[in-house]
């Protein structure tokens, strides 16, 4: 399927690669590791991860605090998420880099990755995607943007969130209230007075005492 490369403000940028999705389940952290090149980053400048998702929301996270990168080194930055991200409403990201100075030299990324933890234990790259480029002056390194029709479920399994309690997620594009990929969010399920909904274990009693299976909603 052919994809279309977003305008880029880095004059130096140079290829991104993106090999698919990745479906993993909605997180509320990420990692982000960034091998530095033959330039150290500048103490100052401004290093961000930016994430763009459909609908057009972005989501703009600090990787860098003032502190200087020395060159040819490994970065490896720890985020919190504020609100959980599912990876397959994301349709591109990619690495922001303002230099501290106008005389600071151009700033190499020789590789960039942001991971996903998984239930695995085996971490998930992002949009299975690594960046390497120049960035000069000010600009960022992306991902190439996924075409909209690449983003709609086909059947309800693109839509399950891997949470029971929350009921069970259709796919239907055209229902009302279907999200930007055409998902339709379950009923939560109902428990009996005095019961709430447990993950993997369905309605217990407030004593933690597993209970009669809820009547369907």
């Amino acid at each position: 399927m052919p994809k279309r490369l977003l305008h880029h403000v880095a004059p130096m940028l140079l290829a991104a690669l993106l090999v698919g999705g990745a479906h993993a389940v909605t997180v509320s952290r990420l990692q982000v590791r960034i091998v530095t090149g033959a330039q150290e980053l500048v103490a100052g400048s401004t290093v961000e991860l930016r994430i763009y998702e459909a609908g057009g929301g972005m989501r703009r996270l600090s990787l860098a605090h003032g502190e200087a990168w020395p060159r040819d080194s490994t970065r490896v930055v720890e985020l919190s998420l504020p609100q959980p991200l599912d990876s397959r409403t994301v349709t591109r990201f990619a690495i922001y880099y303002h230099a501290a100075t106008p005389l600071a030299p151009p700033w190499e990324v020789a590789s960039a990755q942001v991971q996903l933890p998984s239930a695995s234990g085996e971490p998930q790259r992002l949009l299975d995607a690594t960046l390497e480029g120049v960035i000069a002056g000010a600009g960022e390194l992306a991902t190439i943007e996924r075409e909209p029709g690449e983003l709609l479920c086909r059947s309800d399994a693109d839509c399950d969130d891997h949470l029971a309690c929350d009921g069970r997620e259709r796919c239907a594009p055209h229902a009302a209230g279907a999200d930007a990929r055409g998902c339709v969010r379950g009923q939560p399920m109902m428990c009996p007075v005095n019961q709430v909904c447990v993950e993997t274990r369905g309605c217990v009693g407030l004593d933690g005492k597993a209970a009669a299976p809820p009547k369907a909603p």
